[in-house]
């Protein structure tokens, strides 16, 4: 029992000691406002949203929420795309990521490629009444 037990914490140790964190570097907020939102039916959710996230200016996107795990505790999952224009750039993002209903707001958080090459990781309060959407990004390397 006790080489089991030492066994269990030397492999929880090295764990810790090889977890690799996320360095951050660039930092945004960006706000949204919903521009359509409609529900597809079991748990299934379509949304679009626009607004201001600099450095890429005003961003429009759409959001497929998703429940693929039929989980009944408010979680789910989505996909979506991002696309911006400043000046003659234009930049894309693939979205994707978690979601849980809180009572009021729906919590995200995403990891998103961009096609400038940067990675960005947000959360995010999607607020259905209001429609709104308000997100802290940052860049990771």
């Amino acid at each position: 029992m006790k080489k089991l037990f030492f066994c269990v914490a030397l492999f929880f140790a090295v764990s810790l000691v090889n977890a690799q964190s996320l360095k951050s570097l660039d930092k945004f907020k960006a706000s949204f406002e919903m521009d359509s939102a409609e529900s597809l039916g079991g748990g299934e959710y379509k949304l679009t949203a626009s607004g201001e996230a600099a450095p890429y200016g005003r961003v429009f996107c759409n959001f497929h929420f998703t429940n693929k795990l039929n989980n009944q505790n408010g979680l789910g999952e989505f996909t979506g795309m991002a696309w911006s224009q400043v000046g003659d750039v234009i930049s894309e993002a693939t979205l994707q990521g978690a979601s849980k209903f809180n009572g009021k707001t729906f919590t995200v958080y995403s990891f998103d490629s961009v096609t400038d090459g940067k990675i960005m990781m947000w959360k995010g309060e999607f607020d259905f009444v209001n429609k709104t959407v308000e997100l802290e990004v940052q860049q990771i390397e």
